[in-house]
C-alpha cells in the first residue's frame, strides 16, 4: 500500500507542477500561450521556484503554505486538462503519462548521494521552518550554496511526503526534458537534419549517463537543460528569420539554469551571440517590447543576488571580489578565497573526505596538477564517460550506416562549437571535474561532429523511422535496466524493499547543519551584552549571525 500511495503521489505532485505552467504559460508568455507539455512542466518548475523566493522573504514553508500551493496547482491543471479539446488524440499527454512511468524505477532508491544529507536537506528544512535568514553562510560551508533546487523542494513538504520527495526537481526535469525531446524528434519531417540528430544523441546521454537519479544534486539537472539549450541555440541560429517562439523558451531555460547554480551565468554570453546575430545596441526597445519575459528574468535574478547577499555577503559565492565586507553578518573574505580554492583543489583530484595534498596552493597553480589528476581522476572516471560517448556515436553509426565521409558546416555551427570549446578550455584549467560541467562539454564535443557527419547523409524520416525508434527503445530500455539492476543491488546490500517501504532512508543524526545550528544557538545564549547591544549580533567561535 505504501508503494502504490508513494507513486500516486508523484503523479500528483507531477501534475501540480504542469498546472503552474499552463498558469505561466498563459500569463507571462508572449508566443508559447500553447506550448507541449514538456515545456509546461519547466515552466511550472521556474514559476514555483519564484513563487518560494518570494514567499521566504515574509514566510515560512510550513505545511499551511504548502498545502495551499499544491491545490492552486492542482486547480490551474484541472482547468488546462478541461481545455484539452481532445484526450485520446493529445499525443503530449502519453509522452508524459509513459516518461512519468518511466521515471518510477529512478525515483525508487535507499542511498541518496553524499551531499544530501550533509547541506540538501537541512537547507530545505530550514526553508521550511524559517523565512529569509541573514548570515547563515557563516553556519557552514554548505549554506553557502544557494540554489534553486533547494527553494522548489521547499515547496513539497507535506504532512504525507515529510522530507522524502525531495527527488522531484532532478526526476521532472528529466521527465519533462525527455518529452520535448521525443516530441520533436517524432514531429520531424523530411529530411534529418542536424538538430535532430542532436536532439537523439542528448536522448541517449541523458537516459543511459544520466540514470541514477539519487546522484543529480543540482549539477545534473543544470546540465541536463544546458543541453536542451543548446539544441534551441542551434534551432534558433540556423534560420536567417529569428523565432520567437524558441527564444522565449531558451531565455526561460537559461533563468532557471542560473538560477540553479549561479557558476552557470557563464553561459549567458550564448544569449549574446543570439541577441547580436538578429539585433543591434539600438535595437535594445524593440527585443524589450518583443520580449518581455525578459521583466521575469531580471526578477528572478534579483532574487538570486537577494538571497546570496543575505547567505553570504557576496552578489555570488565563492568570487570573493563580488563579496561586500561591509555586510556585518557577510563571510569574510578570506574565508571565501579560502572555500574557492579549496574547490578547485577537490576538482583536480587534490583533496577527498580523507585524503589532502600537501602544499594545496603550489599544487593548484599552473598545470601542477595534471599528473595526479590523470592518475586520479581521468582513469576512470572521464576516461569512462569518453568510451561511452564513442560507443554512443558508433551505434548510432551502425545503425544509419553513414556511407560518405561529409562534413556540411555553417557558420553557425562554428560559433557555438567554438564557444563550447573555451568553456572546455575554461572548465579543464579551473575545475576539471565532470559535475562541475564537464559532462555536456565533452558530449556535445563529439555529438555536433557527429550530428553534421549523419546531417549531410540526406537520410529519410519515413525510410528511417524504424532505426529512429531502435535507438529511442535502447536508450529506454537501458535506463530502465540499470535502475532496475540498482534496486536489485540495494535490496542485498541495504535491505532495500520498494515495495514495503519506498523512501530513502534519512538518518536524524546526519542532520548536520540542523544539529550545528541548533548547537550555535544554544551557546550564543552566554554571547557578551555589551556587544549583542552595540551590534546586534551574537558571536561565538568565530560564528556570526544577524536576526
Amino acid at each position: 500500500m505504501q508503494f502504490v500511495v508513494f507513486i500516486l503521489t508523484y503523479f500528483v505532485l507531477a501534475f501540480n507542477v504542469i498546472g503552474y505552467g499552463y498558469f505561466f504559460a498563459k500569463n507571462l508568455t508572449a508566443y508559447n500561450k500553447s506550448p507541449n507539455i514538456g515545456y509546461m512542466g519547466l515552466y511550472g518548475i521556474t514559476f514555483l521556484t519564484l513563487i518560494s523566493y518570494l514567499t521566504n522573504l515574509i514566510l515560512k514553508h510550513d505545511y499551511s503554505h504548502n498545502f495551499i500551493i499544491q491545490i492552486i496547482g492542482i486547480f490551474f491543471f484541472f482547468y488546462y486538462f478541461s481545455s484539452i479539446k481532445n484526450l485520446k488524440q493529445n499525443r503530449d499527454i502519453k509522452y508524459l503519462l509513459f516518461f512519468l512511468t518511466l521515471s518510477t524505477t529512478s525515483i525508487l532508491y535507499f542511498k541518496s548521494h553524499d551531499d544530501f544529507l550533509y547541506y540538501h536537506l537541512s537547507f530545505i528544512d530550514n526553508l521550511t521552518i524559517n523565512k529569509v535568514e541573514f548570515g547563515l553562510g557563516n553556519f557552514d560551508l554548505a549554506f553557502n550554496h544557494v540554489s534553486s533546487l533547494f527553494f522548489f523542494h521547499s515547496l513539497f513538504k507535506l504532512p504525507f511526503t515529510e522530507n522524502y520527495f525531495y527527488f522531484i526537481g532532478p526526476a521532472l526535469i528529466m521527465v519533462f526534458t525527455n518529452v520535448i525531446l521525443v516530441k520533436s524528434i517524432f514531429e520531424q519531417r523530411a529530411k534529418l537534419n542536424f538538430n535532430f540528430f542532436l536532439k537523439l544523441f542528448i536522448f541517449i546521454f541523458i537516459n543511459i549517463f544520466f540514470y541514477r537519479l539519487a546522484e543529480h544534486g543540482t549539477d545534473r539537472s543544470a546540465i541536463i537543460l544546458i543541453l536542451l539549450s543548446i539544441s534551441l541555440i542551434f534551432n534558433i541560429l540556423e534560420k536567417k528569420k529569428l523565432n520567437h517562439q524558441v527564444f522565449e523558451n531558451f531565455i526561460i531555460l537559461l533563468t532557471l539554469i542560473v538560477s540553479l547554480k549561479s557558476f552557470y551565468s557563464i553561459y549567458g554570453l550564448l544569449f549574446l551571440v543570439i541577441f547580436f546575430k538578429y539585433f543591434k545596441i539600438s535595437n535594445l526597445g524593440i527585443f524589450y517590447k518583443n520580449f518581455k519575459i525578459i521583466n521575469f528574468s531580471i526578477i528572478f535574478a534579483l532574487l538570486i543576488i537577494f538571497y546570496n547577499i543575505a547567505y553570504t555577503g557576496c552578489l555570488i559565492y565563492p568570487l570573493s571580489y563580488t563579496c561586500f565586507e561591509s555586510f556585518y553578518w557577510g563571510l569574510d573574505v578570506s574565508s571565501v578565497e579560502w572555500a574557492a580554492s579549496f574547490y578547485e583543489l577537490w576538482s583536480k583530484a587534490g583533496a577527498t573526505p580523507t585524503y589532502r595534498v600537501d602544499n594545496p596552493e603550489n599544487y593548484i597553480s599552473g598545470f601542477n596538477w595534471l599528473t595526479v589528476w590523470i592518475e586520479n581522476y581521468f582513469f576512470n572516471k572521464v576516461s569512462d564517460t569518453i568510451v561511452g560517448l564513442i560507443v554512443a556515436v558508433l551505434i548510432f553509426f551502425v545503425i544509419f550506416k553513414p556511407k560518405k565521409i561529409k562534413f556540411e558546416i555553417v557558420r553557425e555551427h562554428k560559433i557555438i562549437y567554438f564557444a563550447l570549446l573555451l568553456y572546455a578550455f575554461e572548465w579543464f584549467f579551473y575545475h576539471p571535474s565532470l559535475r562541475y560541467g564537464g559532462y555536456h562539454l565533452l558530449a556535445l564535443i563529439f555529438f555536433i561532429p557527429a550530428s553534421i557527419l549523419l546531417s549531410s547523409q540526406g537520410y529519410n524520416y519515413t525510410k528511417n523511422f524504424k532505426k529512429i525508434q531502435l535507438i529511442l527503445l535502447i536508450g529506454v530500455v537501458i535506463f530502465s535496466y540499470r535502475n532496475i539492476d540498482r534496486i536489485i543491488n540495494e535490496n542485498i546490500v541495504y535491505n532495500y524493499n520498494p515495495l514495503i517501504s519506498p523512501r530513502y532512508k534519512i538518518d536524524l543524526d546526519d542532520y548536520y547543519l540542523k544539529n550545528k545550528k541548533k548547537i550555535i544557538f544554544e551557546n550564543t545564549k552566554n554571547c557578551n551584552k555589551e556587544f549583542k547591544k552595540e551590534q546586534n549580533c551574537k558571536i561565538v567561535n568565530s560564528y556570526r549571525v544577524f536576526y
